[in-house]
């Protein structure tokens, strides 16, 4: 058995209904910091351009703030959580490391909700999204347990949606 299947398992055994809270928060969180980063551009411009050398910054930055948008959703209805969070992991240790720790500016809060934010990263990454989610409304859908009941083998789910217990996807 391979390490994803182990801590699929274990993940499914250990999770509560307050970890999906916190995982709607957290996405709700990266989906507002996209927002905002799409409203104010000049200050992710500068950041982009002092800290990293970028010329053109704005590009980045909208990159940035729809890479926020998108995770953010897509981890707010449990779908492919695990893949945007290692999406955004990387981008969260760059804040933490060039931005918030070399910035002149007092920007304690921020830093300290970067971190946060960075450890429910890391948090959800291993921990998957969970039972309130879309991911799993699709695994155990109705519609998934009758799409091959005709065969005799039947043992639940469908070669595209297995059931939960044998689920092996990001």
């Amino acid at each position: 058995m391979t390490f994803f299947h182990q801590l699929e398992k274990w993940s499914d055994r250990n999770h509560s209904g307050w970890m999906d809270v916190l995982r709607i928060v957290l996405g709700i969180t990266l989906t507002v910091k996209g927002f905002m980063f799409i409203m104010d551009t000049s200050d992710l411009v500068r950041i982009l351009n002092a800290n990293f050398g970028i010329a053109d910054g704005i590009i980045w930055a909208h990159v940035i703030a729809i890479i926020h948008l998108a995770t953010g959703f897509l981890i707010t209805v449990g779908l492919a959580t695990r893949a945007s969070c290692l999406i955004d992991i990387p981008m969260l240790i760059g804040a933490i490391l060039f931005v918030n720790i070399n910035s002149t500016e007092n920007r304690g809060g921020e830093l300290v909700m970067a971190v946060i934010i960075l450890l429910l990263l890391v948090f959800f990454f291993l921990k998957g999204s969970g039972r309130f989610s879309a991911f799993y409304y699709l695994i155990n859908s109705r519609r998934s347990r009758e799409t091959d009941e005709s065969k005799g083998d039947y043992k639940g789910g469908s070669p595209v949606a297995p059931m939960d217990k044998e689920a092996n996807i990001l």
